[in-house]
């Protein structure tokens, strides 16, 4: 199966994207999903038919008819989404993170579901607001900007200022949404039940988290609760706007304003200034980026070290250029005028921004036990301050003492490249497949909590190996409580990987996660220990015993390369067979 053939099925199978929906799709229960239905399987069939009538054709033929399904049908991808939105939009600004899983066709189109989703006519947010707060808008804001900052999944965000002269955002949640998302979800879980079963556990969870999303006077409280947990250590790096809590409601939630940028606009100017300092555009450089991330050439940018140097750098050009201008403006600006002084031109600190975004939400998930798990860089902003300003905590995830140390155990592991320990505590976090699996058990742990290459996915898409997994072992259940860490995880090191920084998010929350375990008084190796005690005793036994005879626990090793139940350097147990 070639490549890109599941990097369009990610899409493909998680949104109908074909031409007749839009004739005759409304908000009714009845024809979103009978819309779902009708259009994703008729996509999905004509990907499947391509697949198996190139499948022995070279890599470039085959290449070559995906790329123009992909031409087909993207252009309806992004307009079917932005019509059905709900949970649609929230799979579209995933993957639209993931340039080494989506094709060019369809990420191009993706990336302005981070925020530029259509909003709803001002009329309407009047409407719910003034219903929601019982007053007329102008009662209670002494200016609203009727143009929307932004629209995503569930609702559109909008300037204004209250009467006391604070600046403020006022978020206004979208018509019937919550009835829309729970209706797609569960037309999803039923259609990966059908063709994709190994997705149905990650589905359940989110579904769960999800609904949670809807009332706003949540959201207020998760933004206070976090605030207080994250700001007295990080805030001089970060900065979660505060809500005025008598102004929100189940639809209306009105918040402090922080002044700044949004990560993806930051990231385009910086991007820009890159490009023309090579002679190029912004386009041929993404082009470029997104080729070599399909190919699975990854360029890592310079280090955090050398982005600073480069900052000193801007800075003492530009105050020697401002001296000069000074003394120029002394001397002669009376005569021919004065020269404005220059600014520099800073330039962001990729990898220090990354740093801190892992700090913050490893701090939240392992300190706190309560964290965002929607951290995608829509809702990241390049404040004024030089702080990075986090919103939308609609979806936060609490977990327990007990869950928070299964994590940390399962992150040292990761990082330590300790497999045994890794599927141990897989499986008491609630991994279950039919055979036990050591080799599937080993591959999700590391997909959902540390990294995703193809050295991982050994040559395969990321969709593809997940399906190349469920033919090796039925999974029976995953580790539903901890969905949202690894949705966490996905995130930030998709993001990562388009800033041409990979991460391994084990090795980033290695620290932390070890902080917590010690401080409740565990060892992360004593099982290890333990084991590798048991084994010398074991080995001292056999050298007791064996006289004349050869050591019994060698050739087990053997057996167990041979048993298909391999570890994750063994061969593709599918490609074998």
């Amino acid at each position: 199966m070639s490549r890109l053939l599941v990097r369009a099925l990610g899409a493909a199978l998680l949104t109908p994207p074909a031409v007749l929906t839009s004739l005759y799709v409304t908000h009714t229960a009845t024809q979103r999903t009978v819309s779902f239905w009708a259009n994703v399987f008729p996509i999905y069939g004509h990907y499947r038919f391509v697949d198996i009538t190139t499948a022995k054709l070279p890599e470039a033929e085959r290449a070559a008819a995906f790329d123009k399904l992909h031409e087909r049908y993207a252009p309806d991808l992004i307009r079917i989404i932005l019509m059905m939105r709900g949970f649609y939009i929230k799979i579209g600004q995933i993957a639209s993170t993931r340039a080494d899983f989506m094709p060019p066709q369809f990420l191009d189109r993706l990336d302005k579901l981070q925020d530029q989703v259509p909003p709803e006519p001002f009329a309407y947010v009047q409407s719910v607001v003034e219903s929601s707060l019982g007053q007329p808008l102008s009662a209670v804001f002494a200016e609203f900007d009727p143009t929307p900052l932004g629209a995503a999944s569930i609702g559109q965000a909008h300037r204004a200022r209250l009467h006391d002269g604070r600046e403020v955002v006022v978020k206004v949640k979208f018509p019937k949404v919550e009835a829309t998302f729970d209706m797609d979800m569960a037309t999803i879980t039923a259609f990966c039940k059908l063709v994709q079963p190994e997705q149905v556990p990650f589905l359940k969870e989110v579904r769960k988290q999800f609904m949670t999303e809807f009332d706003y006077r949540r959201e207020a409280s998760n933004l206070d609760t976090v605030a207080d947990n994250i700001e007295p250590i990080y805030g001089d790096r970060v900065h979660i706007p505060r809500p005025i809590t008598n102004l929100c409601t189940r639809d209306v939630l009105v918040m402090e304003f922080l002044p700044g940028v949004k990560l993806v606009d930051g990231l385009k100017a910086f991007f820009k200034t890159v490009a023309e300092k090579r002679g190029t555009t912004l386009a041929a450089l993404e082009a470029e980026r997104k080729e070599k991330l399909r190919r699975g050439i990854i360029e890592r940018g310079p280090s955090a070290r050398t982005m600073r140097l480069y900052t000193w750098m801007a800075k003492a050009r530009a105050a020697v250029a401002n001296a000069a201008i000074m003394l120029r403006n002394t001397l002669l600006g009376w005569v021919i005028g004065r020269r404005e002084y220059t600014r520099p031109e800073i330039p962001l600190n990729l990898p220090e921004i990354l740093t801190t975004l892992m700090e913050v939400h490893g701090h939240q998930i392992f300190n706190d036990g309560v964290f965002n798990g929607d951290p995608h860089p829509g809702n990241i902003l390049l404040l004024d301050d030089g702080r990075l300003g986090l919103i939308d905590y609609g979806q936060v995830k609490r977990l327990t003492v007990e869950q928070r140390i299964e994590l940390a155990r399962l992150i040292v592991a990761l990082a330590d490249g300790d497999m045994d320990e890794v599927v141990r505590v897989h499986a008491h976090m609630g991994f279950r497949s039919k055979n036990n699996s050591r080799y599937v058990s080993e591959k999700l742990a590391i997909i959902g909590f540390d990294y995703d290459d193809f050295a991982v996915t050994e040559g395969m898409n990321i969709q593809q190996f997940m399906e190349h997994l469920s033919t090796v072992d039925e999974i029976e259940s995953g580790a539903d409580e901890f969905v949202m860490a690894s949705r966490v995880s996905l995130l930030l090191r998709g993001l990562g990987l388009h800033l041409q920084y990979p991460m391994h998010t084990a090795q980033a929350w290695r620290a932390q996660a070890l902080a917590l375990l010690q401080q409740h008084g565990i060892d992360p190796h004593a099982h290890a220990h333990a084991h590798a005690h048991a084994h010398a005793h074991a080995h001292e036994d056999d050298v007791a015993h064996a006289g004349d005879e050869q050591p019994h626990h060698q050739p087990s090793l053997v057996l167990a390369k041979q048993s298909g139940d391999r570890g994750s350097g063994g061969a593709v147990p599918a490609l074998a067979a």
